[in-house]
C-alpha cells in the first residue's frame, strides 16, 4: 500500500512539476517528506518488531541475520536506524521549541533597563 501511495505521489508530483514552475519547490519538498516519512516509519517499526521476532533462547535463529552471530550486533543493525531517527526527531523538536520560545518572549521593559 505504501509503495502505491509513493508511486502515485511521485506521478502527480512530476506532472505538477512539469506543468507549473511556481509549485516545483513545494512539490519536491512534499515528495521528499512523504518518502522520508514512510522510510522512517518503516525503520522504527522494524526496530520495534525485532524485539518480538527474535527467539532469545535459540541463538541459531539470529546467527545468520545482519549483525549476527551476536545478539547485540543484530539489535544494533535492526534497531539502530530507528533509534537514530527517533533521536534526530527529538533533537529537532527541542530545537524548534527553543526557537519558538525565543520568538514569543516579550521585549524587556525600558524602565527596568534605565535603572
Amino acid at each position: 500500500m505504501a509503495v502505491v501511495c509513493v508511486f502515485l505521489t511521485l506521478v502527480v508530483g512530476s506532472v505538477v512539476w512539469v506543468v507549473s514552475r511556481r509549485s516545483r519547490r513545494w512539490v519536491l519538498r512534499a515528495a521528499g517528506m512523504l518518502v522520508g516519512g514512510l522510510l522512517a516509519v518503516y525503520l522504527i517499526a522494524r526496530g520495534i518488531a525485532e524485539f518480538f521476532i527474535i527467539d532469545y533462547a535459540n541463538p541459531e535463529s539470529y546467527a545468520q541475520d545482519w549483525g549476527g552471530p551476536h545478539l547485540l550486533g543484530v539489535f544494533a543493525v535492526h534497531t539502530g536506524p530507528g533509534l537514530v531517527i527517533l533521536g534526530a526527531a527529538v533533537a529537532h523538536l527541542l530545537r524548534r521549541r527553543g526557537r519558538q520560545r525565543a520568538a514569543v518572549q516579550p521585549p524587556q521593559d525600558r524602565r527596568a533597563a534605565e535603572v
